[in-house]
């Protein structure tokens, strides 16, 4: 396995899974052992036994690599390739519709529907001319499954967006339908 050097090398299924791995970490014999051996499991893609033959000194070390990554706050990333998939970030958030504008406010918060609002943010890019770009027309679900091998960089990078405006998603799109 290799060890992530920012975000960009963490997925959303990832992250979904080490959360999963952090409500049970207290039920567990040795918390901090437990969640040592997840975080090189999930963010390494090693096996158990693998983990096991890591120098002692070198686990730690990964383990608090790879947390330091975990909090950091990336920009705006404009677009992202899963599979063969070039995804990019709605280029008018102004004409969002309404429908759309609830998906993405209604589960940007929640970490169990982030693919959600994902999905409503990050399309698949139809044309290119210039740097600039279009995108599909939003299809509800069709791209949750590639969404979920979306970088975390994008994904925290718009929650970050969101957040610098100073309010909610709600203010912000209610100010621009007016």
């Amino acid at each position: 396995g290799t060890v992530p050097s920012s975000l960009a090398d963490i997925t959303l299924s990832q992250y979904l899974i080490y959360l999963d791995m952090l409500k049970d970490a207290d039920k567990k014999e040795d918390p901090e052992t437990f969640i040592e051996i997840s975080i090189l499991q999930i963010f390494c893609k090693l096996r158990y036994e693998d983990v096991m033959l890591i120098e002692t000194s070198f686990v730690s070390n990964i383990c608090d690599r790879i947390k330091t990554i975990l909090t950091t706050e990336p920009g705006l990333v404009e677009r992202f390739t899963v599979g063969n998939i070039n995804f990019g970030w709605l280029p008018k958030l102004d004409d969002m519709t309404y429908g759309e504008f609830l998906d993405l406010n209604g589960n940007i918060s929640d970490w169990e529907t982030m693919v959600i609002a994902m999905g409503v943010l990050y399309r698949p890019i139809t044309k290119e001319f210039k740097g600039k770009y279009l995108v599909e027309d939003y299809k509800g679900d069709t791209y949750h499954e590639a969404l979920k091998e979306m970088p975390m960089e994008a994904v925290v990078g718009a929650m970050v967006f969101f957040w610098n405006l100073g309010l909610d998603c709600t203010n912000y799109i209610m100010k621009h339908l007016e």
